[in-house]
């Protein structure tokens, strides 16, 4: 029973959605972290897209990690595919993004969740 002394079903479609991941992952030049102006321009590209995305009201940007040879943007939102729809045609835009692709989370053969890789 909840505090105001209502049954709310799990199910209730007021409640929020539950929050997805969606990762952009960028190429390196090199196995470490790149260089500066790479470093400079995942910042930057990581800025605009956190404003498309909360312009769009579809998520929000959470943060990167770089290093391994790769520059990784975390997003998270109610909606992967909407996410992919803002960032998308920005990221095919930016040169830094060749070779680059989405990582999302989906329900594996056994229904386990598995890692989902989709080229930018």
């Amino acid at each position: 029973m909840h505090p105001d002394g209502q049954d709310h079903d799990q199910d209730d479609p007021l409640e929020p959605a539950e929050e997805q991941d969606l990762l952009v992952v960028l190429k390196l030049s090199n196995k470490m972290m790149g260089v500066a102006t790479e470093r400079m321009g995942s910042e930057a590209l990581a800025d605009q897209l956190e404003a498309a995305i909360l312009e769009a009201g579809v998520g929000e940007y959470d943060g990167d990690e770089i290093g391994g040879g790769e520059a990784i943007l975390f997003f998270c939102g109610p909606d992967v595919d909407q996410m992919i729809a803002i960032l998308h045609p920005l990221l095919k835009r930016a040169p830094m993004c060749r070779g680059g692709h989405f990582v999302r989370m989906v329900a594996g053969p056994d229904g386990e969740p598995m890692k989902k890789r989709l080229p930018i």
